[in-house]
């Protein structure tokens, strides 16, 4: 038997919607089963079919940051040279936060490091993180991060590209300034992992 009709995808995106309102304005603590379903205008049976719970609406909203993560990585073209297309790809997760900014916290509430990495939303992030190592490790293959690890340089990249969001999100950056500082902050961040470590002899490992 299928869901009740009504209770499709349009109600589910009205929820998700409305819950994401209340998310940013309040925090998720002001999100409730019975809050959301009024502010969609539907019922919270609605609510029970489509998400089974809170938690699981929560989930959806995190599950739908994830999959414009990988959307937006996986649009980035490949090109002859790995840093450029690290760039590409820096803009391209500035696009997704920008493109869901009330629930970029929530996300990361959420994704955490350990997680079963069969969970629908674990799975979702190691492909954008995987689509970020594979032109890394093509760049270490290559020779343009000597003595520099693939794993090493995508923890680096991701500490700077979710700072940079989170201070965008905030307002810190400026609304005019903020596209230059990305790309400035993660030529610069590249320029560096370009040379050795200190205390590494160029072309050792």
């Amino acid at each position: 038997m299928g869901r009740p009709k009504g209770h499709g995808a349009q109600t589910r995106a009205a929820l998700l919607a409305a819950a994401a309102e209340i998310l940013h304005a309040e925090g998720a603590g002001a999100v409730s089963v019975r809050r959301v379903a009024t502010a969609a205008g539907t019922s919270t049976r609605a609510v029970y079919s489509l998400f089974e719970d809170k938690e699981g609406l929560l989930r959806a909203m995190a599950e739908d940051v994830a999959e414009t993560m990988r959307r937006h990585h996986e649009a980035v073209p490949e090109r002859s040279d790995p840093c450029a297309e690290i760039v590409d790809l820096a803009l391209g997760y500035r696009a997704a936060a920008l493109a869901k900014p009330e629930l970029y916290d929530l996300f990361f509430s959420l994704a955490r490091a350990g997680s079963d990495r069969d969970d629908p939303l674990v799975r979702l992030v190691y492909r954008s993180f995987e689509r970020v190592l594979r032109v890394i490790r093509r760049g270490v293959a290559e020779g343009v991060f000597p003595g520099r690890d693939e794993f090493g340089i995508g923890r680096h990249l991701f500490a700077l590209v979710h700072g940079l969001a989170s201070l965008e999100l905030s307002g810190i950056l400026g609304a005019g300034r903020a596209p230059a500082v990305w790309r400035q902050s993660v030529e610069a961040t590249l320029a560096g992992l370009r040379q050795p470590p200190s205390g590494t002899a160029p072309g050792v490992p």
